[in-house]
């Protein structure tokens, strides 16, 4: 798991030469996504993660979290489908640009992230074969599209219910935003309304409170998986033994 970098970085300059390596990559393999891209090393994508992360002041840590998560642990490709590719940025560059474009119209970003990464930790654990089914790319905008729209800033300045919004934002048509919110919900069984299920948890509390729910909703997750994780081990050892 990504440490939290103790000295961030607002200073977006580090981007361009990240996006021109990546680009610049010579070699093309296959990964668990249905897209095949450059082959980049681990120590080289942590860097990434990190720098793009740097960029969103106050949530940095949380948006390496859930960068991680999809890359390094859902195995997604950091690079757009082909037909994409100058369009849209790496996967890393493309969160961290969603998130910053996005905070000022949400009542609390980092909620707002807590609750995606929690519809992206259902869904695999609902569809294990995910990473082959969808492209980052298009899971992340989905799930953080659905958590941001049920916490919109009142008076907003700029309308995040509709799917113009996203479109523009991601570059992908309004119509595949529309289609991508909707199989998400249908592969979710309905269950992506985080905010409404905390709020009926804890029964109308502060907002504060709610956030830490979020976040508490998003560790129990992850302990659950590690605990699954130790039984297989466990289970393992006692047969070979």
């Amino acid at each position: 798991m990504l440490k939290k970098d103790e000295h961030f970085s607002s200073d977006l300059t580090h981007l361009a030469p990240i996006h021109t390596n990546f680009f610049n990559k010579p070699t093309f393999t296959p990964i668990m996504s249905c897209y095949s891209a450059p082959q980049v090393s681990s120590d080289y994508l942590d860097e990434n993660i990190r720098v793009a992360a740097n960029t969103c002041t106050g949530v940095e840590h949380y948006v390496m979290e859930i960068t991680a998560f999809l890359i390094k642990e859902l195995r997604f490709s950091v690079f757009p489908e082909r037909r994409r590719m100058f369009v849209q940025e790496p996967l890393p560059l493309f969160i961290s640009k969603i998130v910053n474009a996005t905070t000022p119209y949400v009542l609390d970003i980092g909620g707002v992230i807590a609750a995606t990464h929690i519809l992206l930790m259902r869904l695999y654990e609902s569809n294990r074969f995910v990473g082959a089914e969808w492209s980052g790319h298009q899971l992340f905008l989905s799930a953080f599209a659905t958590a941001a729209q049920e916490q919109t800033a009142p008076h907003a300045a700029v309308s995040i219910t509709t799917g113009v919004f996203w479109s523009n934002l991601s570059k992908f048509t309004v119509e595949e935003v529309t289609e991508m919110q909707l199989r998400l919900s249908e592969e979710l069984k309905g269950r992506v309304c985080v905010f409404n299920e905390t709020m009926e948890k804890v029964k109308q509390s502060p907002l504060m409170e709610l956030q830490a729910q979020w976040r508490r909703e998003d560790e129990e997750i992850k302990l659950e998986k590690r605990s699954r994780f130790l039984r297989t081990r466990l289970a393992t050892f006692l047969r070979r033994h």
